[in-house]
């Protein structure tokens, strides 16, 4: 799932006001695997490979909030907690985002048929659980504004606070649970920080933005107007396949407490 839908559940899974301004850089842990990607030498498949309950140290147990995404991710593509990672890709996958999904394999098949670009049918099923996501943060944002400018704010908030107050420590723990180097996590949170601002964000946070984002990032034409009214279709439909995102969060929290994620932190 994409950021302000991990950043909802966690938000509520904490609950506690107080523990929340206090602990904001546990935010950042959360998104972290789809943040540090944007480092020229890690991929997702690096962040999302890690099994999901190591026995972490008492110094380390802030990275259990790296695995909180994890298992969040588990349930949106799989149904499930896996303990390890799932290293072969199943487009017939039974979670939410997949299940979602599956109407929008042939309509994406026919924009890339379209402009010239056939994709095989699994390439499609990962793009279509890929819309599913993106249409999915915006079904919230869009059903309470108020809400979705709340959660905008405290994920920019906690990043500029972790950089500001914790980066020497997120760093160092971020290293060790990956096995990465503390420069490059603390090189890829400088650099990733110019994205967190409220009107950056903002600005994705519409049909349009969406559009663009996924045709930038997935080979889409963004000179064939044609081409673009068909994915403005896909993505129509899927914000109407999600507009019942809410009975995937509270069973995504129950599921994660049920399976003994409780912290010290």
């Amino acid at each position: 799932m994409l950021m302000m839908t991990h950043t909802w559940l966690l938000r509520n899974f904490l609950g506690d006001e107080k523990l929340i301004a206090d602990n904001l850089d546990l935010f950042i842990y959360n998104i972290c695997p789809d943040l540090l990607p944007l480092h020229q030498d890690i991929t997702a498949a690096d962040t999302h490979g890690i099994p999901r309950c190591p026995a972490l140290p008492p110094a380390q147990r802030k990275n259990a909030f790296v695995l909180f995404h994890l298992m969040v991710d588990d349930l949106s593509h799989y149904g499930m907690i896996t303990s390890e990672p799932v290293r072969e890709f199943n487009p017939d996958s039974r979670g939410y985002t997949y299940l979602k999904g599956k109407p929008l394999v042939r309509p994406l098949l026919d924009i890339y048929d379209r402009q010239g670009t056939p994709i095989a049918r699994d390439q499609a099923a990962y793009r279509s659980h890929m819309i599913i996501e993106m249409t999915f943060d915006l079904a919230m944002y869009d059903a309470s504004i108020g809400e979705g400018e709340r959660l905008l704010s405290l994920l920019c908030e906690a990043m500029h606070f972790t950089l500001a107050e914790r980066l020497t420590e997120f760093s160092e723990n971020i290293a060790w649970l990956y096995g990465f180097s503390p420069e490059a996590v603390r090189e890829t949170m400088q650099k990733g920080a110019t994205y967190y601002n409220n009107d950056r964000m903002r600005r994705f946070m519409t049909l349009e933005g969406r559009i663009n984002l996924f045709a930038g990032k997935f080979g889409i034409s963004r000179d064939d107007d044609y081409v673009l009214d068909m994915l403005r279709d896909i993505m129509n439909q899927g914000m109407e396949l999600v507009r019942d995102y809410e009975d995937f969060m509270e069973p995504t929290l129950a599921e994660i407490r049920r399976a003994g994620f409780n912290p010290e932190y």
